[in-house]
């Protein structure tokens, strides 16, 4: 036998103190009686039962010890070898995952009652049985190790609360199982969860009970929230919407799109049932540089789960790119670059250019314009050559050549069309060989480039140029609605800017970070003050984001919104569970008995209280004193 707390053995030394009491004689008082006569028969009935007196004290005497010798082997919590050495070891699943956040036909939320179910069964912790909590969400995680300490157990189960993100549980039951490998005796996991996975087909190595804490719910939820900028007109953007209707009757309601906490627009929807539904709609604006640029929709009708009710996404104010024109006059590029307001451009004569002025503009046009002894190499900056570049073979001019081939993988040719244009003449190209660098033809007239990208590739700073074989006048190019798009796809691709989705991300997911990158610890919500404490940050290594909301990611160039959401259907479809669960979890769910479960301490404290009760028994009906 094995005692847990062995400093309770200090008390041992009361026990002395006991006996001593025991010990003590009665002082008696004297009194004056007028005869004697009537004592002389006790007095003599008192002799003869003077041994049984002196048992009557020493039984009480052992009472008493013994009582306390019982209070002492509680306190010490003794505990079998066999139980310390194998004894009994569950491991408990709580679900965190979003779904367990919604709320019953009876108003209570399906985590509390987890919680509930969680909370009866670490109450029958004791030595000869240690239990485990483990919360399983997007990534499970030991919440508490193994332990007989109930306090601990609960102190965990407290500082549970449901997350938005999704998971899987088999993984939790994959960790549950890698924690009681090592472990003896009986072995068990018990899943608290309202939606047990199809486990018919995989063979668990130990017994795994799922315990049911909801039933099925209709629900409607915003599966997909995104929006980019048009590429036809840079100053709105197009939103796309999915919305899906998991339950068994048909809704209707309307979805309220917000920007920065300000109404923006509602749209009706109608569904039904288990139907959705993709929108897209180009009517948001472009935001300024001081607005955050929080995107949001909401469903006015609600629901079991309020988390997937609304959706976050992120317009990012991009910054003016910086142009340079270099032109003796050409009126059609600087109307085209004063309508873009993508584009701060500025305007210099071919004889005021330095090419040292380059590197100072995100991009640089050169309109029929070639700065003597050009240096291709040495020169930094981003390039746009019209006419006279320096890619030119060294044949004669193409009269009146035609388009045969576009790539419309380019991103210079994005929805541009060029169909039946009409040239009077074009400088014959080449493409050039210089390591380090990706050269392509976007535009050709059979074998001849009509134009030419270049990208530098590698180490250094990124690099890009572009050379049109033609003048623009020259041909009825400024007339069509290709122009000007085909124009800003390459004046915006030579100053870097990424067509990519703005920031986003499903919550769970892992964030990498730049080592010179910091994000904040907790989301932010629309109509929040700007001006608030900001909550705590991280900087590098990654981040996983348990909230929805808007989380500041700040950098050496300054910062950026990221959108996190739940976008889970998963965990939106609360219909009925793939599996069935246990309604009515007990104590039978563990491998022993009620009884035979109690530590032994509690045993013994039973046993002092009975004979203290038996003691108080005895004294009254005058068996012991």
């Amino acid at each position: 036998m094995t005692f847990l707390n062995l400093w309770a053995a200090g008390f041992a030394a009361l026990a002395p103190v006991i006996v001593l009491l025991y010990l003590l004689k009665l002082k008696r008082r004297r009194l004056a009686v007028s005869t004697l006569m009537f004592w002389q028969r006790v007095l003599q009935e008192s002799r003869r039962r003077a041994f049984f007196q002196k048992l009557r004290q020493f039984l009480s005497l052992l009472l008493h010890l013994l009582i306390f010798a019982l209070i002492l082997g509680a306190l010490m919590r003794p505990v079998f070898d066999r139980f310390v050495r194998e004894g009994g070891s569950t491991v408990l699943i709580l679900d965190t995952r979003a779904r367990m956040q919604a709320i019953e036909s009876d108003g209570a939320a399906r985590f509390a009652r987890a919680k509930a179910e969680a909370a009866g069964l670490i109450r029958q912790t004791s030595g000869a049985r240690q239990m485990a909590l483990i919360s399983a969400n997007a990534t499970p995680v030991v919440v508490t190790p193994f332990t007989d300490d109930e306090r601990a157990l609960r102190r965990g189960l407290d500082g549970l609360a449901p997350t938005d993100a999704g998971g899987d549980i088999e993984s939790a039951i994959q960790l549950a199982e890698d924690l009681l490998a090592s472990r003896r005796g009986d072995r068990r996991v018990i899943v608290l969860t309202d939606h047990a996975p199809k486990i018919a087909a995989q063979k668990h190595a130990l017994p795994v009970s799922f315990v049911a804490c909801g039933r099925a719910s209709d629900n409607v939820a915003i599966t997909r929230f995104a929006t980019r900028p048009l590429l036809n007109s840079p100053e709105t953007s197009e939103v796309l919407l999915d919305i899906a209707n998991f339950g068994r009757k048909p809704v209707k309601g309307n979805v309220e799109i917000s920007f920065d906490g300000k109404l923006l627009d509602i749209k009706p929807y109608a569904l039904g049932a288990g139907e959705r539904r993709l929108e897209i709609f180009p009517t948001v604006p472009r935001p300024s540089s001081r607005a955050r640029g929080w995107l949001s929709a909401r469903l006015d009708a609600p629901d079991a789960l309020a988390a997937d009710n609304i959706a976050y996404a992120v317009l990012s104010a991009q910054p003016p790119s910086r142009v340079l024109l270099v032109t003796k006059g050409n009126w059609f590029l600087e109307k085209l670059l004063a309508a873009d307001q993508g584009v701060a451009f500025e305007l210099v004569e071919p004889d005021a250019f330095n090419p040292a002025l380059a590197s100072k503009f995100d991009a640089v046009i050169l309109d029929q314009f070639l700065p003597a002894s050009f240096d291709l190499a040495s020169t930094n900056g981003n390039l746009l050559f019209i006419k006279a570049t320096p890619f030119g073979d060294g044949k004669a001019p193409l009269d009146q050549p035609l388009i045969s081939d576009t790539d419309a993988q380019s991103p210079i040719m994005r929805l541009v069309n060029l169909q039946n244009i009409t040239m009077l003449r074009a400088a014959s190209l080449a493409l050039p060989k210089m390591p380090g660098w990706n050269w392509q033809a976007p535009i050709r007239s059979f074998d001849h480039p009509l134009m030419i990208t270049g990208e530098r590739l590698g180490a250094g700073p990124s690099r890009r140029m572009a050379a049109l074989a033609i003048d623009i006048t020259d041909s009825d190019l400024p007339l069509r609605v290709a122009f000007p798009l085909m124009m800003s796809n390459t004046i915006h691709w030579l100053a870097g800017e990424q067509t990519a989705e703005m920031p986003a991300a499903i919550a769970g997911a892992t964030i990498p970070l730049e080592a010179n990158e910091s994000i904040s610890t907790a989301p932010q919500f629309p109509g929040t003050p700007s001006s608030r404490e900001q909550p705590k940050a991280i900087r590098g290594g990654v981040f996983q984001p348990l909230r929805n909301g808007f989380y500041r990611i700040d950098h050496p160039d300054g910062a950026h919104w990221l959108a996190v959401n739940t976008f889970d259907a998963a965990e939106s479809d609360l219909r009925a569970p793939d599996a069935p669960l246990d309604e009515s979890p007990r104590l039978s769910l563990l491998p022993l008995a009620n009884l035979a479960s109690w530590p032994i301490w509690q045993y013994l404290a039973i046993a002092a209280f009975a004979l203290f009760a038996c003691e108080w028994w005895l004294f009254h009906r005058r068996r012991t004193e």
